[in-house]
């Protein structure tokens, strides 16, 4: 293929993969020429002339004519295979392997590019996906679920003469020590602490667990800490020795279910009121639940029916990424990627296969959403981005403007607008795609109204983004 200025072709050596072969005239090199033997004229001293005014065949003489022509060949290629992939209607997924084949003077430049490029995409009927959406509806379970989780939260402590059981409050008097001394944070008088909340010494439930107050309980413990739970100040690794006293056993005592009980969570006359409210609540919460695993399962339906093949190249990289990021989880937890597969009875191998399986279905769904973003010409606008931020200040607590700035620099505006692309695009095929048993669409309006930021936070986003 041929433009104005350089001659073109590619062949594909791969199912992703691009070799480019790319002629230029020589004259199509002055401008960077010209533009480094400014800079060796800017950068050299040579009696006689002054600086930036050195004529090139001083500047030949003293740095080399080839040096000069290879510095801007290397200025240039990027332009001149920026252009040449244009020409071809190719998108590179990944930097190029640049080759240069011909840089003989007096004859035009000829290098090839060996690229992976972004591959031919046949989206699959939007219209022919079925998923069966999750029930919306709420029920009395959920209901009386509520309301125990809040007489819980109002139940009252009261001392019992039995032995500790899972569930109840102990309050104890703990003492960590090794080696006859004390250990900073290993130490708590008068201690009200959870029995079966696993938060304390990883032995400490075991001990209290069937014991009656009096008890004095002596066990060494083995503490392992990742490294960001020993910058914090957490208990120092290694074996510590603890002595226990149990001074009280406390159980929940959870209020009556009445009126007056609604009347003591909120500005309720009754509880057919509160329950009646607990309802409306749910029903919300269950909507936008309902929303995104439809979502979801229309996504993952998109990505089956595609049948596509993800680049090896974004593969890994995505691969790569979410590894990174799932050990580093692992070492906050104080646990190894080996420890980790023991105990969910797995082998590294099998993890590292389940994830790299994951990042492909990423990939996939990336593309194709994309594609869909393309041919339906949806765009980001400038509200979409102002969502954006008002939505994370109200997550965050933070200003709108102290948002806008971190999030629309140069370096993140890219990814922000391909985050919310994507979003919309997927929009898009959820509202296509056959659903079965899909919330009315009056309930689903209001839904979104309940997640709209309020008009002052909405106002004060726009305004940071304009700015």
């Amino acid at each position: 293929m041929q433009t104005t200025e350089i001659h073109t072709s590619s062949e594909r050596i791969g199912k992703d993969r691009v070799k480019l072969r790319v002629e230029v005239p020589e004259a199509s090199l002055t401008q960077a020429l010209t533009a480094a033997y400014r800079k060796w004229a800017n950068e050299i001293r040579v009696p006689g002339f002054r600086k930036g005014k050195i004529p090139r065949q001083i500047i030949d003489a003293r740095v080399g004519a080839e040096t000069v022509r290879e510095e801007a060949l290397r200025e240039a290629l990027p332009d001149f295979y920026s252009e040449a992939m244009s020409a071809e209607s190719l998108q590179a997924i990944a930097p190029p392997d640049i080759e240069v084949i011909d840089f003989t003077q007096g004859s035009p430049v000829v290098f090839e590019a060996t690229v992976d490029v972004r591959p031919e995409i046949t989206l699959p009927d939007i219209g022919a996906l079925t998923v069966e959406a999750p029930s919306s509806e709420v029920n009395d379970s959920d209901i009386s679920e509520q309301l125990d989780t809040l007489r819980d939260r109002f139940a009252e402590l009261e001392g019992v003469s039995r032995e500790a059981r899972r569930g109840d409050y102990v309050l104890i008097d703990l003492n960590g020590s090794r080696d006859g001394e004390p250990v900073e944070g290993a130490s708590a008088p008068d201690f009200l602490y959870e029995l079966g909340s696993r938060t304390g010494p990883p032995k400490l439930d075991d001990e209290l667990e069937g014991n009656r107050p009096g008890a004095i309980l002596r066990f060494t413990d083995s503490i392992r800490m990742g490294t960001e739970e020993a910058d914090s100040g957490a208990l120092p690794s290694g074996d510590i020795s603890f002595t226990v006293l149990l001074k009280e056993v406390k159980t929940k005592r959870l209020p009556p279910l009445d009126d007056e009980f609604a009347k003591t969570v909120g500005e309720f006359d009754s509880l057919d009121e509160l329950r009646e409210d607990l309802r409306s609540r749910l029903g919300e919460v269950k909507l936008r639940m309902v929303s995104e695993e439809i979502g979801r399962l229309v996504l993952d339906a998109f990505v089956r029916a595609s049948g596509l093949e993800p680049p090896e190249k974004l593969v890994d990289t995505e691969f790569e990424h979410r590894l990174h990021h799932f050990e580093a989880e692992l070492e906050r937890a104080g646990i190894s990627l080996e420890g980790y597969a023991r105990e969910v009875g797995s082998t590294v191998l099998e993890l590292r296969a389940e994830l790299r399986a994951e990042a492909a279905d990423s990939v996939v769904a990336e593309l194709l959403l994309e594609d869909v973003a393309r041919r339906e010409a949806i765009e980001v606008a400038q509200e979409d981005l102002g969502r954006e931020v008002s939505f994370e200040a109200a997550r965050t607590g933070r200003a709108a403007s102290e948002i806008a700035e971190e999030m629309l620099t140069p370096a993140n505006l890219r990814s922000v607008a391909s985050a919310i692309l994507r979003r919309k695009a997927l929009a898009f095929v959820v509202e296509h795609a056959n659903v079965i048993g899909r919330p009315h669409e009056e309930a689903t309006v209001e839904a979104a109204k309940e997640r709209t930021p309020a008009s002052e936070a909405a106002e004060e986003a726009d305004a940071a983004v304009e700015a």
